[in-house]
């Protein structure tokens, strides 16, 4: 104990014992941040694999469906047209949604928000008494049934919306990283496996479609994968870049230089739609703004208005509102001595 009280109050010794520590407790992070960072992307790998199994059309079966066995039945309870049903599937489509069962399981969903409503309110309006009350419930029952017919529609087409930006937002980064690969001796569809590995954590949407366009090209022809995949997110920058992909793969041409002024005119066009919504922020803001500035100006004058219309009430009628009344009740005397028949001047008769 002794030599080790005596190597501790060396200060030469303290001082590697502290780089010693100092090197350790480095070491212990940056381990722990690989470790982090590697099990997060296991993870999205995982998922990822996860999504594409599920997705798979063999693994489809009914018992799979949102509903199970009932999501047929409930599903022809609405009809729906044909050109209704080729613009519904491919919002599905466009929203993410490959399974061969999501358009039955969306009208199945949508039967169900539709005549749970309207069951609850007929069960309600027969537990009531007044016919006011059954005449609420039942308006409350259908306003919640068209709610139930729509909203489902509407979720499919704003998460369609927003999942063609995440794509279009990722496709530059992707086709340099393509050019990269493609310039390197790849080809198209190592330099789609590769990209794919480097995307899933910045743009794990288009990552996925990418890993589907592998597999499908793997399956059948690259130029079928890439015209299903335009297809699935209606993009006409995705077109553009199966038809780029498909002439390099079949003629054999070096597509670098194309990509490369692609991708290039892609951030310009971005860009321009970017100072576009730029310059009309101000215009939309500029109602707003008005309102702001009129409630802001009705809380400043109210209290001024307030204790000016007391101020006046008080000095006119008296200090409470009982007293207004006395005074208004009360009839004024005139000040003087009393006029009476005795004082009262004589008037001279004619």
């Amino acid at each position: 104990m002794d030599q080790l009280r005596d190597f501790l109050n060396d200060a030469q010794n303290y001082e590697l014992l502290m780089l010693a520590g100092v090197f350790a407790a480095v070491v212990l992070v940056t381990l722990a941040g690989y470790f982090v960072l590697a099990r997060r992307r296991r993870l999205l790998d995982d998922k990822l694999r996860q999504q594409l199994d599920a997705d798979d059309p063999g693994l489809s079966a009914p018992g799979d469906m949102v509903l199970g066995d009932l999501t047929p039945a409930l599903a022809a309870q609405i009809p729906m047209g044909e050109g209704d049903r080729s613009e519904l599937q491919q919002e599905l489509r466009q929203a993410g949604y490959y399974r061969p069962t999501a358009l039955l399981e969306y009208a199945a969903l949508r039967t169900v928000f539709v005549i749970a409503p309207l069951i609850a309110a007929g069960t309600l309006a027969l537990l009531v008494e007044t016919p006011e009350s059954s005449v609420y419930i039942w308006a409350g029952g259908i306003t919640a049934a068209i709610l139930g017919f729509s909203l489902p529609r509407i979720y499919v087409y704003y998460r369609g919306k927003a999942r063609q930006f995440e794509i279009e937002r990722g496709l530059p980064t992707a086709i340099d990283m393509l050019n990269l690969c493609l310039s390197g001796g790849l080809n198209v569809i190592t330099s789609l496996e590769r990209v794919v590995k480097e995307l899933h954590n910045a743009y794990p949407v288009l990552a996925y479609e990418l890993e589907i366009v592998r597999r499908q090209a793997d399956l059948k022809t690259l130029d079928f994968a890439l015209n299903q995949f335009a297809n699935r997110t209606g993009l006409p920058n995705v077109r553009n870049l199966a038809v780029i992909l498909g002439q390099s793969e079949n003629l054999g041409a070096d597509a670098s230089n194309t990509l490369r002024e692609y991708a290039d005119s892609m951030r310009t066009a971005m860009k321009q739609r970017a100072d576009e919504m730029a310059n009309k922020a101000p215009f939309k803001l500029l109602f707003p703004a008005y309102l702001m500035a009129m409630g802001a100006a009705v809380l400043i004058i109210s209290p001024t208005i307030l204790e000016f219309t007391a101020f006046r009430q008080q000095n006119i009628l008296g200090h409470t509102r009982e007293q207004g009344r006395g005074a208004l009740k009360t009839p004024t005397v005139p000040h003087g001595p009393a006029v009476t028949a005795a004082n009262a001047p004589s008037v001279p008769a004619n």
